[in-house]
């Protein structure tokens, strides 16, 4: 069978990949979704009953994992997980109503309402747009900075509604939970200096007690769904809280520390196409 690693370019992650479907018979290969385009009146068939999505999360990937899915080939992530990663709201909202602990958030339309937002959660807080195609997230600490950013993603932007969440350190350091299929594969860690998006260490494989994150990795499957995705954690003294979630394309400390998550990745995305009837051999 032929698989599509759907990114732009070629990492040692996807190589991974390549020779883990390789092992299992089966005939990998890097395309480009800048490449791609499906006429929605006469769609073709792509040539491979399998395409696992290999770069971050976004709207765009999410459509073109739909249209995909709708000509018969088995996806990984399916589209309603894909649609999820890449909608901050959507996947806030299923994470509250499940009960899920996230940092308070507000969700404000417009300039005036994102001043009060802040002001009632108090600084510092983060900025984020409703989805994760649009501007970065920004770390606001006093007014001043507020006025800036806001100002800025505002104008010339175009960015009115966003969301405003409390700041949640977690102690200077986050944690990365890996999920692949419906199990917890592995944990990652990263010093976050000075506390600030954008200035983290590295990934590092966690080495401590990892009981608690399978409980919440069993609790955002029960959510998400099964399929292959990370989640970003802080802990403090009330617990574990997510704060973010994304597509699973970076695995090297994990492989590195001989986790074998390519192999894992292959092994479920194969089954997802034999539950399909996209599978032909091997």
């Amino acid at each position: 069978m032929k698989i599509a690693l759907l990114t732009e370019r070629l990492r040692v992650e996807e190589r991974l990949l390549l020779d883990a479907f390789a092992s299992r018979g089966h005939e990998a290969e890097v395309v480009a979704p800048s490449r791609l385009s499906v006429n929605l009146a006469r769609p073709a068939a792509p040539g491979w009953p399998l395409a696992v999505q290999r770069a971050p999360s976004r709207g765009e990937h999410a459509a073109l994992l739909a249209l995909l899915a709708a000509q018969g080939v088995a996806v990984i992530n399916r589209p309603a997980t894909a649609r999820l990663l890449a909608d901050r709201l959507a996947l806030l909202r299923h994470l509250v109503f499940a009960g899920i602990p996230v940092p308070e958030t507000i969700a404000s339309f417009g300039e005036t309402a994102t001043f009060a937002a802040i002001e009632a959660l108090g600084y510092p807080v983060l900025l984020k747009s409703l989805s994760l195609d649009a501007a970065p997230l920004a770390l606001i600490e006093d007014r001043d900075a507020a006025e800036a950013v806001i100002e800025h993603r505002g104008v010339l932007g175009g960015e009115q509604a966003v969301l405003v969440q409390r700041f949640a350190a977690g102690q200077g350091r986050s944690e990365r939970l890996a999920i692949v299929g419906s199990a917890l594969l592995g944990v990652e860690t990263r010093r976050h200096h000075g506390w600030r998006p954008g200035r983290e260490a590295p990934y590092a494989p966690y080495e401590g007690d990892i009981s608690a994150h399978h409980e919440l990795a069993q609790r955002l499957v029960e959510r998400l769904g099964s399929g292959c995705y990370s989640i970003e954690v802080v802990a403090d003294e009330d617990g574990q809280c997510v704060v973010g979630a994304e597509n699973l394309t970076d695995f090297r400390s994990l492989s590195e520390a001989g986790i074998d998550v390519a192999g894992a990745i292959a092994d479920f995305a194969l089954e997802q196409a034999r539950s399909a009837g996209g599978a032909s051999g091997g």
